[in-house]
């Protein structure tokens, strides 16, 4: 399994979310109209139905042939996500809260490859994660955008039921946090170009597509325009007061970036990437995999394969990463080397899957 994940379109589920029907239902509509992440959220069954529900899902995942695009993850049950993994259950990984498990105890006992998400409260939220060593945290979960009953509990942005004070402190965290944001709460197709220029890299979405008469429906819609408001929100949109966020206190304060008119400006990178040391004897992988950390904790999209790793940015956040990936061995003292093949392309987004997705449309047309 990889440690990369795509949540740009998040879909979280649970038996009380979809109306009497079966959760796996849900869940292939969703994977059908392109849903990129999902995570199942049952706050009131237990760890034997939960690990059957974990089954019926990593199934219909693998039935869609999406387990390398599309990564499955439980809310808050270390035990359940264990429990699944032993009896042979491919779940990627566990999404926790600010008072649920710790998620060193996670990285620790599910592994370097699994994922894990955070959530929490926005200020505990920024100290958490500059007090986290690298590779502990894959994402963090943001939100309520709105008031909302399917997740109470989850306001990770204080005071959230004033939208445009909402807006403004998600593009604050969107502009101190390391780690790649996914907004949540009540989020609807009208907020996807507010969010997109925040500096979110995804929304997460439960009674939107779980309670939806047509989750389909639903849940292309949200994907569908996702994909076409962040064509254009090349850079977040900054240009406006928003809340700085820091870990002893919250200051206003305009962002040091203004916006860019340019679109141009962004060159859309895709790169294949293979780094590994000289000298070392014959198992490279822990020198490998020291480089391979370093490009996924970027935040950019990436793959890892058996013999290289994709990923796709901006030009210049693609070669920043590159080059800290590089250093990551040279500096550790070994010799170095690396390849590096590039496709820089005006006017597109997303080719790291949507070329992927093409071939595999051609062949299935061939297969029919």
């Amino acid at each position: 399994m990889s440690r990369y994940c795509d949540i740009s379109s998040y879909l979280v589920v649970g038996p009380e979310d979809t109306h009497g029907r079966p959760v796996v239902d849900i869940v292939r509509a969703a994977l059908q109209a392109g849903i990129t992440m999902v995570q199942l959220r049952a706050k009131h069954s237990d760890a034997k139905a939960m690990i059957a529900l974990c089954e019926q899902i990593a199934q219909c995942i693998a039935q869609e042939g999406k387990q390398e695009q599309v990564k499955f993850v439980v809310d808050d049950r270390l035990d359940v996500v264990l429990a699944a993994r032993d009896a042979g259950i491919r779940v990627d990984g566990i999404h926790v809260g600010q008072s649920d498990i710790p998620v060193q105890v996670c990285r620790k006992l599910l592994g370097p490859d699994a994922i894990v998400g955070l959530s929490a409260h926005t200020v505990d939220l920024i100290s958490m994660i500059t007090e986290l060593e690298p590779g502990i945290i894959d994402y963090v979960g943001a939100g309520a955008l709105h008031p909302t009953s399917s997740k109470a509990d989850a306001h990770l942005i204080e005071n959230a039921s004033e939208d445009s004070h909402a807006l403004a402190d998600i593009a604050a965290l969107c502009h101190v946090c390391p780690y790649p944001v996914v907004v949540g709460g009540g989020v609807t197709v009208d907020d996807l170009p507010q969010l997109a220029q925040a500096g979110a890299q995804g929304w997460f979405v439960i009674s939107a597509i779980a309670g939806a008469d047509d989750p389909y429906r639903a849940a292309r819609e949200l994907i569908s325009t996702w994909r076409e408001v962040t064509k254009d929100a090349s850079t977040p949109d900054q240009s406006h007061e928003v809340s700085v966020i820091d870990s002893t206190n919250v200051v206003d304060s305009a962002a040091s970036t203004a916006k860019t008119d340019d679109k141009d400006a962004y060159i859309n990178t895709l790169a294949q990437v293979a780094i590994w040391p000289v000298g070392t004897g014959e198992e490279l992988s822990s020198h490998v995999a020291q480089a391979v950390a370093i490009i996924h904790q970027s935040g950019l999209p990436a793959h890892t394969h058996a013999m290289s790793t994709d990923m796709e940015g901006d030009f210049p956040n693609v070669m920043h990463t590159i080059e800290q990936a590089i250093l990551a061995l040279y500096h550790a003292g070994v010799r170095t080397q690396a390849s590096i093949q590039l496709d820089l392309r005006a006017g597109v987004r997303n080719q790291i899957h949507e070329k992927v997705t093409a071939v595999e449309r051609i062949l299935n047309q061939d297969v029919r």
